[in-house]
């Protein structure tokens, strides 16, 4: 009788020789297919800081490169699953054929979208949503600045001088939507008309209710009246528009970032005026570095006041965070900008309205510091900044950290990867330019300088520096603040534009967790998710042997001085035949990994102190059922899978020589405690992690680390780490209530470890 179709036979065949090396040679395909894409999205990623030159035919090459790697990893998961997942090939399809839209300049599907909500748009979005929504939109998404509220009329919106059907529905539908619409009764309606050579009109409307009508109303009203102001030639120009909340304010103004006050300076520029009086200015001159010093002040006369009286202006707090965040813009856009904002009657400051700025460059720039306190390092990010050091670690929340003060900190973790939102410039005793945090300091745009030697100790807390990244220098003093040096590309080229949006259909990350219910073929956006869940697939063949037909002979015994039943299956490279225990194990990743796991005092073999309720907990929760212990190993990559209790672990790591293809992936789930003692064992394995520079995830239980583009001999330091704490963490959940525990197991781990790497002689 056969088998139902899906079901497996009760006894699987056994696939020995020829088979089985077949297997083994598709996953090691699929492998270097993988590794070979993460390489070169990582070229690509390593472009966005913009001080490197690249052309269409280096992101031609580059996007395509990752396509067919892409390509070859769906072909090797169905070669292995017997075309288990063929709907695979679809998705990849539709992303490929986005990507070469991209490339031929083709329109992206949103594009013909009429309404956009303001908080999803990028700066790429700019042709279609118009440039001041596009990039309103950028400062709220990557740079989180409390932008307004609002969403763009897009060119899509328009014909012939009026809103079609379609728009007018969607502008209805999202001043009702609570969560997309403006959540105000008031918005300003800014309209304009652009051309190749930039705005050729523009008109604002305030004071417009937020009604379907009235909006509509208002739009059209604009619209004729900018192209009246623009003259003849316009009818063919099709319009955006921005709609944003007008929220009741206590003052309003506008902030410019340079305004030059001689050929070597430039100061920050700040308007305020009385919502009710426009015509009552105040204008106020602050240094562009942190902590924002004011220089002078204009005081508009008031009535039956002192000249003198600056009563109505915000308080310096409010306009350190102001220039702060308008430094931060300029920084991320490349060029200085102009920002309008309103001051609530919360003190909360709100951007409404943005211009980037181009300013002929000085003839001379500022002088920079002549005293010397650190030089070395490697430049991360290029550029000059300058603002008083602030120490900081991965505890460090982004909101106690100031706007452009000048973080120093011990390692380059990824955990401070926020921070790079407000810094003006970011230091690093260790790290290096290939680094998860490099990578998000380019991206951000901000000065970055790692490898720095005795930086906690030369800069001290309060200290005001300048950090010249290209010349590998932090100066006592400080300078006008510098974006990365002339001749790279600016956030506004074509080409760079056209590098973003390759990045979100390319190297963009939303699978994440293999247990999610999103984690399948119809949750693929993008070829970094293709590459991922076709090696999580492939994994999870070999990682049950049976299930894949293999015998379990094939799989090696590994015997270790800990109880650990340990399996090994050499898919090439990963054993060396004939030797035993840890001395058998060939791959450069399982190697470190099991030197961890062995380390002196990391493997406590006391029982687990279990109480009722933590057995009772255990019983409702069901956690993945993985059959033993298991190790899929090459000479560069192991694919490990654990069953520690009731704690389940998997680790997948590559390590070669070049850092570029470096990886470690860490999930770690479960455990028999109550839910408390798991998140504070949660707690204490995420803040391990974060001080090795993973970038981490958690959610209950559920910690995901991962590290990329790390020198070798830090990757191994680093599944070195992760061996400890797999051996150090099980069992300890029972003995946690609360992150206090977590905090003072971390600590004897550190002490444990600080042990294990002491010379034998100096062990107690």
């Amino acid at each position: 009788m056969t088998p139902e179709r899906g079901a497996m036979p009760a006894d699987p065949p056994v696939l020995a020789g020829e088979a089985a090396r077949s297997l083994f040679s598709k996953f090691r395909a699929l492998l270097e297919a993988n590794t070979a894409a993460l390489t070169s999205m990582a070229s690509l990623e390593r472009m966005l800081g913009g001080e490197y030159i690249f052309d269409r035919a280096f992101l031609e090459k580059s996007a395509r490169e990752v396509t067919d790697f892409a390509h070859q990893a769906v072909y090797a998961v169905n070669a292995m699953t017997g075309n288990r997942y063929v709907a695979l090939f679809d998705r990849f399809i539709a992303i490929a054929g986005a990507v070469e839209d991209i490339l031929a300049g083709r329109p992206d599907k949103e594009d013909d979208q009429p309404v956009r909500p303001l908080h999803r748009l990028r700066l790429e979005d700019g042709a279609k949503a118009g440039q001041e929504g596009a990039t309103l939109g950028e400062l709220a998404g990557r740079l989180g600045l409390p932008v307004a509220r609002g969403f763009v009329v897009t060119q899509a919106a328009w014909d012939q001088g009026t809103l079609t059907p379609r728009a007018r529905e969607a502008v209805a539908a999202i001043l009702a939507d609570a969560e997309e619409g403006p959540r105000a009764a008031v918005v300003t309606v800014a309209l304009g008309l652009a051309d190749a050579a930039g705005t050729a009109a523009r008109q604002e409307v305030r004071g417009v209710v937020a009604s379907a009508e009235a909006v509509t109303a208002a739009l059209e009203s604009a619209l004729r009246a900018a192209r009246a102001e623009a003259g003849a030639g316009t009818a063919a120009l099709r319009p955006t528009a921005l709609v944003v909340a007008t929220p009741p304010a206590v003052r309003r103004g506008r902030i410019v970032t340079a305004v030059r006050e001689s050929e070597a300076t430039t100061l920050l520029r700040i308007d305020c005026w009385p919502d009710d009086d426009p015509d009552r200015v105040d204008t106020l001159f602050c240094d562009r570095f942190h902590p924002f010093a004011l220089r002078r002040q204009d005081v508009a006369p008031r009535p039956g006041a002192r000249q003198s009286d600056a009563g109505t202006l915000p308080c310096a707090e409010t306009l350190t965070s102001l220039a702060g965040q308008a430094m931060a813009a300029e920084r991320l856009l490349g060029a200085p900008v102009s920002l309008g904002f309103c001051l609530e009657v919360s003190g909360q400051i709100v951007f409404d309205a943005v211009d980037v700025l181009k300013q002929a460059p000085a003839d001379t720039a500022a002088p920079l510091p002549t005293e010397v306190l650190l030089s070395g390092g490697e430049a991360a990010c290029l550029g000059v900044a300058s603002g008083v050091v602030v120490p900081v670690d991965e505890q460090t929340a982004m909101a106690d950290f100031p706007y452009g003060a000048i973080a120093v900190a011990r390692s380059a973790a990824p955990a401070l990867a926020p921070l790079l939102r407000r810094a003006g410039a970011m230091v690093a005793e260790v790290g290096d330019a290939a680094g998860h945090l490099a990578a998000m300091a380019r991206e951000y745009r901000v000065p970055a300088l790692f490898g720095l030697a005795g930086a906690r100790t030369a800069l001290p807390k309060g200290l005001v520096v300048t950090v010249d990244v290209e010349a590998g220098v932090v100066l006592r003093g400080a300078t006008e603040n510098r974006p990365a040096p002339e001749g790279g590309l600016s956030p506004d080229d074509p080409e760079y534009l056209t590098l973003r949006r390759l990045l979100r259909r390319i190297a963009t990350l939303h699978l994440t967790d293999p247990l999610s219910p999103d984690f399948t073929v119809e949750g693929c956006r993008t070829l970094h998710d293709v590459l991922h869940f076709a090696h999580d697939r492939a994994v999870a063949v070999l990682a049950d042997l049976r299930q894949a037909g293999v015998s379990d002979r094939l799989a090696v015994p590994l015997a270790l001085p800990v109880p650990l039943d340990l399996r090994v299956l050499d898919i090439g490279g990963g054993l060396i035949p004939g030797a035993t225990g840890l001395a058998a194990v060939r791959s450069r990743p399982l190697a470190a990994l099991l030197r961890g796991m062995l380390a002196p005092g990391m493997w406590d073999t006391a029982p687990a102190k279990v109480g009722l309720g933590d057995i009772l907990g255990a019983m409702s929760r069901a956690l993945p059922d993985p059959s033993g212990n298991c190790a899929i190993a090459a000479r560069s990559y192991c694919n490990v899978s654990l069953r520690l209790g009731y704690h389940f672990t998997v680790i997948d790591a590559y390590i070669d020589q070049s850092p570029e293809k470096n990886t470690i992936f860490f999930r770690f789930v479960g455990g028999l405690a109550n839910a408390a003692g798991r998140a504070a064992r949660a707690a204490f394995v995420r803040h391990v992690l974060a001080r090795y520079e993973f970038k981490v995830e958690a959610s209950g239980d559920l910690v995901v680390g991962r590290l990329k583009l790390v020198e070798p001999e830090t990757a191994e330091e680093a599944l070195s780490l992760v061996g400890s704490l797999c051996a150090f963490a099980r069992q300890r959940d029972t003995e946690l209530t609360d992150d206090g525990d977590a905090a003072l197991l971390e600590a004897a781990f550190f002490e444990t470890l600080e042990k294990s790497r002491a010379p034998r002689e100096d062990r107690p």
